[in-house]
């Protein structure tokens, strides 16, 4: 009898030490996670990420959204992180947009807080050459092959996945009603941003100019559940696939004009985007206003920023465009098309095309380059442009010259300038990039040296 106490004692206290010897902190990890069941889940665009290798062509981008579960319950997210293995490849944004950069695979690894946790999941990424791409934008994906053991059944193939369609094409409409111009002003940056084509709404009947009148107008119009006449109207809206709605917040929520604007067109299988101004007002009810009249849309995040803060919006504007995943333009593409005769840029995978001046300039510019592309090293200078010696001196046509995004400037007749923001001073005009912003140039040429080819198309 005493034999056996002792033995269970000892067994017991053995068992207390080997306790002992694990470390609490991941004892409590082990634990937390039986417990927890915390998962992540990926999808794109519609479709659910459910093979570990996806295709895309080079020049696409896709949205990557992220969703943490708990017992197939929803998480909510605290913080997300995207690392990309090869950026070179596949780079990816700080708001998980994927960018298809050249021929190649890549990891896109995917890390996620919540108070619930915290969760890894992962994504390899095959580019594919676009010349091979099929008509629908991208390789379909190609189901996992296992070998078949000897003895089995063979089973069916499962059909390949559907490929998305490539969103980057697809064209923009950008819609405003506006005042003051504060709409417009964030229309303007949409614009610069995504190539989209500007449309104003506008009324049959014009408010009036003094402020009281059409705070009193609008009242009236609210009271009355009104749908004001337009004056202007969007004539081949089946080619819009995403519509920007801008428009100031009157009394809490959109003008009339704004129901007018929606209920005369058919918005089923659309993307419907609102932003807004006010001066306080929040741009819930708003939105909620939008997705009562668009109907058959689909009704994305909106932005919304003070009225007095319109025209410093663009970083905050560019940010939520890329959050959205709305690509518009590809930078890795022609930007201003490929014509003829136009003046051909090549930064890296980056190609721009430039109209050239009518002037003795531009002339002898082109005729140096019929013997051949120029490759030349551009330098950051005044945080405003890229600068570069063509080795050769050109005649002169100084005048004063505010510069802009895309300008291609002589400088003392024997440097091409390509600005990107604004300056004052007599300078000679080669020629200018069309439709391009700030960002894009900074994103296809950098912040350090970086060689250039000049060509003719």
């Amino acid at each position: 009898m005493y034999q056996k106490i002792k033995k269970k004692i000892l067994m017991f206290l053995t068992a207390c030490l080997l306790l002992s010897a694990l470390p609490f902190g991941n004892f409590y990890s082990m634990r937390l996670s039986a417990k927890t069941g915390l998962s992540v889940q990926m999808q794109i665009g519609k479709t659910k990420v459910t093979k570990k290798t996806f295709q895309m062509k080079t020049g696409v981008s896709r949205q990557l959204k992220v969703k943490a579960l708990e017992n197939k319950k929803s998480v909510k997210i605290r913080d997300v992180h995207y690392r990309s293995s090869n950026k070179k490849i596949v780079s990816v944004t700080k708001n998980g947009v994927i960018h298809a950069r050249t021929s190649g695979k890549a990891k896109i690894t995917v890390a996620v807080k919540t108070n619930r946790g915290n969760g890894t999941s992962w994504l390899k990424v095959k580019v594919n050459p676009a010349q091979s791409d099929q008509e629908s934008g991208e390789t379909p994906q190609q189901p996992d092959e296992t070998p078949q053991q000897p003895g089995e059944t063979p089973q069916p193939e499962p059909a390949p996945e559907p490929s998305l369609p490539d969103e980057s094409s697809e064209k923009i409409l950008i819609a405003y009603f506006t005042r003051s111009g504060n709409a417009e002003k964030i229309a303007d940056m949409i614009a610069d941003k995504t190539g989209g084509t500007k449309f104003r709404i506008e009324t049959e009947t014009a408010y009036p100019q003094d402020y009281n009148a059409v705070l009193e107008q609008a009242s009236e119009e609210r009271e009355q559940n009104a749908r004001p006449l337009l004056k202007t109207r969007v004539e081949n809206m089946s080619d819009y696939g995403t519509v920007f709605l801008g428009y100031p917040i009157w009394f809490g929520d959109t003008p009339m004009a704004i129901h007018s604007f929606l209920e005369s067109y058919d918005f089923t299988g659309k993307k419907v985007i609102p932003f807004c101004t006010s001066g306080s007002s929040s741009p819930q009810t708003s939105y909620a206003s939008v997705r009562a009249s668009a109907a058959g849309a689909e009704v994305l995040e909106g932005f919304w920023i003070q009225g007095t803060s319109a025209g410093n919006a663009q970083g905050a504007v560019s940010e939520w465009i890329d959050r959205l995943g709305i690509t518009g333009r590809n930078p890795s593409q022609s930007i201003s098309g490929n014509e003829e005769g136009k003046l051909k840029i090549t930064a890296g995978d980056t190609v721009f095309y430039a109209e050239l001046e009518d002037n003795s300039s531009a002339q002898a510019f082109k005729e140096m380059l019929l013997e051949g592309p120029l490759t030349i090293r551009m330098s950051d200078y005044g945080d405003m442009e890229k600068v570069g010696s063509l080795g050769k001196n050109l005649p002169t046509n100084d005048e004063n010259i505010t510069t802009g995004p895309g300008d291609l400037i002589l400088y003392q007749g024997n440097s091409l300038v390509i600005y990107y923001d604004t300056n004052t001073w007599n300078f000679t005009r080669l020629g200018k990039i069309e439709g391009v912003t700030r960002r894009e140039l900074l994103t296809a040429f950098g912040d350090s040296d970086v060689m250039v080819t000049l060509s003719l198309s």
